[in-house]
């Protein structure tokens, strides 16, 4: 894929955004109060702005494949397809619960060193969903619209376009339900994903477009993590929205 006119903005919507809006003026302290109306205290603290440099400057080297926002209303090109997928088969480290399971080549060594650190505890990630496609999202979706029709589907199904899977970056782990929070793995994840790159998508709160899903885990990098946290109330949606609404970052 080609790169994208704006580091933070997928090509697939950089056409509707330059049509929808323009770039606004921001300053260097505007990341951490603009999304959810926060002061930042001691906002005229140099450690807090040097930090906040230090951030940028490590996200500005990664991949932007890696913080695309996929959305209801950001949704990727049918054609979407990671360049680099890799058999999950291929890592001993990695439990799943079927064959045929891939990811993006660095999501997937992030998940091996995840899954073994998980075990070095006695904790085993058994991974039940990986990469998707287009076309087997919209399978999954149009057979759920089948049996319980699309306005339930919906609320617990991404459109096809719509669903993080098709990055190759986002696992579900376990039985794909909300038990999974209360489970051994569940609790570890929560405690220790965040130090290896993974972000929980769809907390149950700050609520997010599509309901809690304590499986749902995306791989943005510990940079990132740091980020979300320090400054998005551990929002990856709300970081995410963040960067790709403000089409230029602070000028330092």
């Amino acid at each position: 894929m080609l790169a994208p006119k704006h580091p933070w903005v997928p090509e697939s919507v950089w056409g509707e955004m330059q049509r929808r809006t323009k770039p606004r003026a921001s300053t260097r302290l505007d990341i951490g109060n603009v999304v959810y109306g926060k002061q930042l205290k001691n906002s005229g603290d140099s450690d807090i702005t040097e930090g906040l440099e230090e951030f940028i400057e490590k996200l500005s080297c990664m991949d932007p494949n890696y913080l695309i926002l996929v959305d209801k209303t950001h949704p990727l090109d049918a054609d979407f397809k990671p360049t680099d997928l890799v058999n999950l088969a291929l890592y001993p480290e990695i439990s799943r619960s079927r064959d045929g399971l891939y990811l993006e080549h660095t999501a997937a060594e992030a998940l091996a060193k995840l899954s073994a650190a998980a075990r070095k505890k006695g904790v085993t990630l058994l991974v039940s969903s990986a990469y998707r496609s287009y076309d087997y999202q919209k399978f999954l979706f149009d057979n759920h619209v089948k049996e319980i029709g699309e306005e339930e589907t919906s609320r617990d199904i991404a459109k096809p376009g719509r669903s993080q899977h098709q990055l190759g970056t986002v696992v579900d782990f376990g039985d794909i339900t909300k038990s999974f929070a209360d489970t051994r793995a569940g609790k570890w994840m929560e405690k220790n994903g965040g130090k290896f790159g993974w972000s929980l998508s769809y907390p149950r709160y700050p609520p997010s477009e599509y309901m809690w899903e304590s499986w749902h885990w995306r791989w943005i990098g510990a940079d990132a993590v740091q980020l979300q946290d320090k400054f998005f109330d551990g929002s990856q949606y709300r970081m995410l929205l963040y960067l790709h609404e403000n089409t230029t970052f602070p000028e330092f």
